[in-house]
């Protein structure tokens, strides 16, 4: 319950006797102002629903509710952040649903084309639509954007939020990750190794590429490996330059499984000795079908002397088709991959969406409990205040009316000087 104000101090003695000084008019005035300024500070509480005004009604109560205010607020922003964070999910998952959908098409599309009675013009057709279905799943994923930002072309994309007022209450989190070329269709990984027993060093260099982000690595010794990405069809010269007798050995990776086609041309760099063993005939087309892992050695250089060997690499993508009944069977196979990728990604938003509503449970208690304990100090209670009120309504009435009786008092003296 509120306190009360001060209460008006002892009043000093009158004397009807004196008229100079009306002692009882005064008196009567002091209690007068007294309740008109209670009154006042009551009124003020009903009309703001406040205790609590300024830091003069209650310093120390003040500064424990401007406190309390900031973390409530606070407490407020961190629930904002929650929602968007929870919203941005949706983005991404509703792509996701999408090309989980698309999938699912593709799926049936590939069991289609493994009929075995099926004739080329079919599977020709059928081809033709998974194309089209897997050009909508790269567009999926270009359109799954956040305030400019791709939600599923980056697996070390990474959110933070503040879910609390102060700044270690950070909550990180990533959507899915990289989902581009999720079916496996529109991207190879063609790597080219070589090691050596000699002392070596090993260069590439891209020409006429298409589609294709070449990055080389350069090794004085033994193993060094240089990768090409995002490739479609292209051609490229590895370069061995070697100082010491010696075996080097070139070797592909196909990382993920495609048919790559390529033409090596082995060609002798002009020093005496170098020769190219176990080499395919210059100008052949090999067909190699590679899994993840395996690798297939294009050629050796026995290095009897110094010198260097340059090789160059013709490759195009033989790519993923239904043109027969196996090859359905191994386009069904990688398209289960992706639905199973996929399937997890929404697993994961899933999990992240439950704990952003854990947290937001929390948070919402914490706030809730902080906003409790600033009302418990700064609000007023508007029964009490109302009850005080009207006491100090009549008590004003009163005080007047005693006020114009203490002016009349001294009108008494008057009898002493009667007829």
């Amino acid at each position: 319950m509120p306190t009360k104000c001060k209460e008006v101090s002892a009043m000093a003695s009158a004397s009807l006797t004196r008229i100079n000084t009306n002692i009882q008019a005064l008196n009567a005035l002091n209690a007068l102002n007294s309740v008109n300024t209670r009154m006042s500070v009551h009124q003020l509480r009903l009309a703001t629903g406040k205790r609590i005004n300024s830091a003069a009604d209650d310093a120390a109560g003040f500064t424990i509710a401007s406190k309390l205010d900031v973390k409530a607020k606070g407490l407020g922003t961190a629930l904002d952040n929650i929602a968007s964070a929870k919203n941005l999910m949706t983005v991404a998952e509703g792509h996701l649903n999408n090309i989980q959908d698309i999938l699912s098409q593709m799926k049936s599309k590939a069991m289609q084309a493994a009929n075995g009675t099926l004739g080329d013009d079919e599977r020709t057709a059928i081809l033709s639509e998974l194309e089209e279905f897997n050009t909508q799943i790269d567009a999926e994923v270009s359109q799954a954007k956040w305030a400019g930002t791709s939600l599923l072309t980056d697996s070390n994309l990474n959110f933070q939020i503040g879910v609390g007022t102060s700044s270690a209450d950070q909550l990180t989190f990533n959507v899915v990750g990289n989902v581009s070329g999720i079916s496996g269709f529109t991207s190879s990984d063609l790597d080219v190794q070589a090691s050596s027993t000699a002392s070596s060093s090993v260069s590439a260099s891209a020409l006429s590429t298409t589609n294709m982000d070449a990055t080389f690595a350069t090794a004085s010794a033994f193993t060094s490996t240089t990768s090409i990405s995002e490739l479609d069809n292209g051609h490229y010269n590895v370069e061995v330059n070697y100082t010491t007798a010696g075996t080097v050995t070139i070797q592909v990776f196909d990382s993920d499984g495609e048919n790559v086609i390529i033409d090596t041309d082995g060609t002798d760099g002009g020093a005496s000795g170098n020769t190219l063993t176990k080499a395919v005939s210059e100008g052949d087309l090999s067909a190699i079908d590679l899994g993840v892992g395996i690798s297939i050695d294009i050629g050796t250089i026995d290095t009897a002397n110094a010198g260097s060997a340059l090789f160059s690499v013709d490759y195009t993508r033989g790519g993923n088709t239904v043109g027969s009944q196996s090859s359905a069977q191994d386009y069904m196979d990688k398209i289960d991959t992706a639905i199973d990728y996929v399937s997890k990604g929404l697993s994961y938003i899933g999990s992240q969406v439950n704990r952003l509503a854990f947290q937001e449970n929390s948070l919402t208690v914490a706030k809730t409990n902080t906003e409790a304990a600033y009302s418990r100090i700064v609000d007023a209670d508007m029964a009490w205040e109302q009850l005080e009120s009207t006491k100090l309504m009549i008590l004003q009435q009163t005080a007047t009316s005693m006020l114009a009786q203490a002016n009349m008092a001294p009108q008494s003296v008057l009898a002493l000087f009667g007829r």
